[in-house]
């Protein structure tokens, strides 16, 4: 059973409310300020069953020009589009602006209703045909069928329903997969229900008890009560249905037009990149253009920023960047009317190509060019644009939520397209994409980072590890950028450009073998450290040592810290201890203290290993921080949880 939604469109006082009234049976016009004025000011709904069971939802808006706002609103979400027009008034202002917006929002089918019928004669009904026709001709209803019809004595009301079965059966309906959204278009309170907020789903499915969240700067989570279709309690509803939802934890304070409701919490967005299409005549828009945007019952001050083009005038078409005065929700392939800054021209409007682009301040040949392709080949290629503004690998599910779509939307995208440029990987954080540019640059990067820890590191047969790399190449830690990463080390291993030693890599030629007389200069420092026993190591004597032997400074630092890397020093506060004494002294120590719930002072330590009293000290403090001991005042007992050393 499909879901669709006709949305009427037209002057004002041309018969629209009167005649969906005289299909379905339902009075939209339920204000009281409507009923006194005779005109249609708020949205109005109804709905025409089907023969399949299925039903359309029918949208009333207003015709009168001081309701454009609205009639954009309940326009946003239609399938279909039944433009009325008055036999006895002909094509007005109204009439050109709401078609003009029809199809700004891209709505390419509809049915044309000459109401009023009966009130003039057929010669003259011919003549205001054939002007419809002219007024047709250009546009996206220019093989629409027209009907005379009449709400007063019911003439051509079953043609008409014949045309509008028609348009339900060769509708290609909805899909219920992606992002559940909808505008809110009214709320209000109803006893033993309490908020109950209404809506056309543009996207997804919502189920009864879900949880939706109400997108604001502080998001709230509300739990669904109740959903109500076309005044029909149901159990789901989705993309193309009327909905009624009565939500547990909202209030009607913290609800503002223009709000939506979603299934999960979206990205909201100040900036967005667009395609406009400029409709109203003798208008043209300079590099900056200030506007008020309408998408959804969304409506925000915004400032237009032409990108490949200087100026725009009536019948041309740009890409945009927009500036919003307040963050707004919006998802790719959203369609968009813009009006003057006072609200009493329509201007044109557009598709949304990017919900989160980085901030354009030039405009350089290469953003010209991507946001065309965008503009042209749409989700693919806005998938690798996002790739490149991230400048490391994403997960379809972190793509998604950048995207504000949906993770099976982009799994389906790569899994039955190739997206140019991109390829997949398979993580354990799920599927993962990165741009072929950058995995070219980043293995060059690879191997630079190899060599560079090399000669930083000449003492050491081990090359640079995993977290090492990652920090050199500035990447975030993630489970899926390590994988993607691990790929590339392991295709540049199998090729012979790496090689891997103890899950470290080195370059392929390089053996990790360290120069002879550098080692002879380590085993010296080393020796050094060793012959000092249980006296601590005075530096004066390191430094003679090292002169004697000309190894320099900054060569005698990489050295010493080689070897505390290597685990043959200990370094504890600014000294040095071989760790064959430290070994030594830590199984005295256990051996004393085993079965010694006393414990053992310094002095007495100190006698145990025949040390000085600084080392004494030095050993431990770091027998302490390694949680072999612990102090209680002038005693160290042994840990009961000592590792057995």
């Amino acid at each position: 059973m499909k879901h669709l939604i006709m949305g009427t469109a037209g002057h004002v006082d041309h018969g629209k409310t009167a005649l969906i009234k005289a299909l379905t049976g339902i009075e939209c016009d339920t204000h009281k300020e409507e009923k006194a004025r005779g005109i249609t000011i708020h949205l109005g709904f109804a709905c025409l069953n089907m023969p399949d069971g299925g039903k359309i939802g029918i949208i009333d808006v207003p015709g009168h020009s001081d309701f454009i706002h609205t009639m954009v609103s309940g326009a946003s979400g239609i399938d279909f589009v039944l433009l009325v027009i008055a036999a006895d008034s002909g094509v007005m202002p109204q009439t050109r602006e709401h078609l003009q917006i029809m199809e700004i929002l891209g709505i390419t089918r509809g049915i044309v209703a000459l109401t009023k019928s009966d009130l003039i004669e057929d010669d003259l009904l011919e003549i205001c045909e054939i002007d419809i026709r002219e007024l047709l001709e250009k546009s996206m209803l220019k093989d629409a069928p027209l009907i005379r019809v009449s709400a007063k004595t019911g003439q051509g009301l079953e043609e008409l329903k014949t045309a509008i079965s028609k348009m339900y059966t060769t509708s290609p309906g909805r899909s219920s997969e992606g992002v559940f959204r909808m505008y809110v278009d009214r709320i209000f309170s109803k006893s033993g229900f309490g908020t109950i907020v209404t809506g056309t789903v543009i996207g997804g499915h919502l189920e009864k008890e879900g949880e939706v969240v109400l997108l604001s700067e502080n998001p709230k989570k509300l739990r669904v009560r109740r959903i109500e279709r076309h005044g029909e309690e149901v159990a789901s509803v989705q993309a193309g249905d009327r909905a009624s939802i009565n939500l547990v934890g909202l209030e009607r304070s913290d609800f503002a037009r223009g709000m939506v409701i979603s299934d999960r919490e979206l990205k909201s967005t100040i900036l967005a990149d667009a395609t406009l299409q400029i409709h109203a005549d003798k208008c043209k828009l300079g590099l900056w253009s200030k506007v008020v945007f309408h998408t959804g019952t969304c409506e925000q001050q915004a400032r237009i920023h032409l990108i490949n083009s200087n100026k725009l005038a009536c019948g041309e078409a740009a890409i945009v960047q927009i500036h919003f005065d307040n963050p707004v929700y919006l998802q790719h392939g959203d369609r968009f009317v813009i009006r003057n800054s006072s609200c009493d021209l329509t201007i044109g409007g557009g598709e949304i190509i990017d919900a989160a682009p980085l901030h354009h301040r030039r405009r350089p040949e290469k953003l010209v060019n991507e946001l065309e392709l965008v503009a042209k080949n749409k989700l693919h290629e806005l998938v690798a644009l996002e790739l490149k503004k991230a400048r490391t690998p994403l997960t379809t599910g972190e793509v998604a939520r950048n995207l504000n779509v949906s993770g099976s939307k982009i799994l389906k995208l790569i899994e039955t397209k190739t997206v140019k440029g991109v390829l997949r990987f398979d993580t354990r954080e799920g599927p993962a994409l990165a741009l072929q540019s950058w995995l070219d640059a980043i293995r060059t990067d690879i191997i630079t980072a190899v060599g560079d820890y090399r000669k930083r590191n000449p003492l050491s047969a081990k090359g640079i590890n995993l977290d090492e790399l990652r920090s050199t190449l500035k990447l975030e830690k993630s489970g899926a950028t390590d994988d993607v990463l691990l790929a590339v080390v392991n295709g540049l291993v199998e090729k012979s450009r790496l090689r891997e030693n103890a899950k470290t890599w080195l370059a392929g030629d390089d053996n990790g073998a360290v120069d002879t007389r550098l080692a002879r200069k380590v085993e010296l420092i080393e020796n050094f450290f060793s012959s000092c026993g249980r006296q601590a190591p005075l530096p004066n004597q390191l430094k003679e040592l090292a002169d004697r032997e000309k190894i320099a400074e900054k060569e005698l630092k990489a050295i010493v810290h080689h070897l505390v890397s290597s685990g043959r020093i200990v370094k504890a506060e600014d000294t040095y201890i071989h760790v064959r004494i430290v070994d030594e002294c830590r199984k005295k120590l256990i051996e004393r203290l085993s079965g010694n719930s006393e414990g053992i002072k310094v002095a007495d330590f100190r006698d145990l290993i025949n040390g000085n009293r600084k080392i004494c000290l030095l050993l431990l403090a770091h027998f302490d921080a390694e949680g072999t001991t612990l102090r209680h005042g002038d005693f160290r007992i042994l840990k009961p949880s000592a590792p057995a050393k």
